[in-house]
């Protein structure tokens, strides 16, 4: 994810500084490319589905996907609320185009201190997932002081206990429904983006990233592909705020043998390991006590720990086999993601990339 990132940045660089040059009537076009919407049903509680329309009958349905994943379509009454499904439509939809409609527990935590400091390992167990009942009523001793457990007691033994990574991937980056504004040491980011807070947000298999280059913000919009090419690549957009400006990367931004994780660069947080194989330690940074939870990745053998203030997600490290450490320290983490995120701004002038890549194809 971040090579892409770069990528498209240092590239946006070199077109812009060329676009400088030129005559802006060249540059803009007065409408661009409009993103692809599909028809949509909303219904009394507020989910949102995608409309589908029978091919015989002509009457709107939608579509709506079982435990295991396979889309049918069901009939709505006349204000939108879902009814029996009627087949399986797995094979003339494409599941990027089903709106995802948020049904667990609203989540959202912010840091105000970035944990950026160097981690110092106090103490370090084998992990073991805590136990959901006292154990207390276990003894046998015969000694009443012994036979129950504070609140207190119970929290403090399970500090070193391995459940916080499954808790955060089952509540949160596994439905790939989220938003993290953070900071990193990655010196290859830091050159394109600076030190400023970089936010990404993911939903609908959609990638909004928002940060900054050569001091001027910018956001990339990385789009699923809709319709019936399911292996399509993402659509890119790069808008400009400042100028009111967006264009639409070529199909090649992504580089040659580039793929994009649609499902967010930490869809699968965690999702890859077990309980039993993460250690979970004391660390201080800067004075500050924090839990680690860590273990080896088996796809690529490096460590990723991830650190908690308490229950509180603040930071997590990558570690290669050479030593390299790159951290992410995050400021804010949300479920809650407003799709007005993923849409160009009204009245914003669309810039003609192709102008641009005629121009500097002349000039080699």
């Amino acid at each position: 994810m971040k090579k892409i990132i770069r990528g498209i940045f240092l590239g946006l660089l070199a077109v812009i500084v060329i676009g400088g040059s030129i005559g802006a009537y060249m540059l803009f076009g007065r409408k661009g490319p409009e993103i692809q919407k599909k028809p949509t049903v909303i219904d009394a509680q507020g989910n949102t589905y995608l409309a589908v329309v029978d091919k015989n009958s002509g009457e709107t349905m939608v579509a709506v996907t079982d435990e295991k994943g396979s889309v049918y379509a069901a009939v709505t009454d006349s204000n939108g609320n879902v009814g029996a499904t009627v087949g399986n439509i797995d094979n003339e939809v494409n599941k990027n185009d089903i709106p995802t409609n948020f049904t667990g527990d609203k989540f959202s935590i912010t840091n105000t201190n970035n944990y950026a400091g160097e981690v110092v390992t106090e103490s370090q167990t084998a992990a073991t997932v805590p136990s959901t009942t006292g154990s207390g009523n276990n003894n046998t001793t015969g000694d009443r002081q012994n036979t129950t457990t504070s609140a207190t007691d119970t929290t403090k033994s399970n500090e070193l206990k391995a459940y916080r990574i499954k808790k955060y991937h089952d509540n949160v980056f596994s439905g790939g429904t989220y938003l993290m504004e953070f900071t990193t040491n990655d010196a290859s980011m830091k050159e394109t983006m600076g030190d400023l807070p970089i936010t990404m947000a993911t939903k609908n298999n959609n990638i909004y990233v928002q940060t900054q280059i050569q001091s001027m913000q910018c956001e990339v919009l990385m789009l699923a592909p809709t319709g019936g090419d399911k292996d399509a690549n993402p659509t890119i957009y790069l808008i400009f705020d400042r100028f009111r400006i967006y264009c639409k990367m070529p199909a090649d931004a992504l580089g040659e043998g580039e793929t994009l994780n649609m499902g967010g660069a930490m869809k699968n947080f965690g999702g890859d390991v077990d309980n039993n194989d993460i250690t979970v330690s004391k660390v201080s940074i800067d004075g500050k006590e924090l839990i680690c939870e860590s273990y080896v990745s088996k796809k690529d053998g490096e460590t990723v720990k991830y650190f908690f203030d308490g229950e509180t997600l603040v930071r997590r490290d990558d570690i290669s086999k050479d030593g390299t450490v790159n951290s992410i320290f995050i400021s804010k983490l949300t479920n809650e993601v407003p799709d007005s995120l993923f849409e160009i701004p009204k009245n914003y002038r669309y810039l003609n990339m192709s102008v641009l890549e005629k121009l500097a194809g002349s000039g080699k």
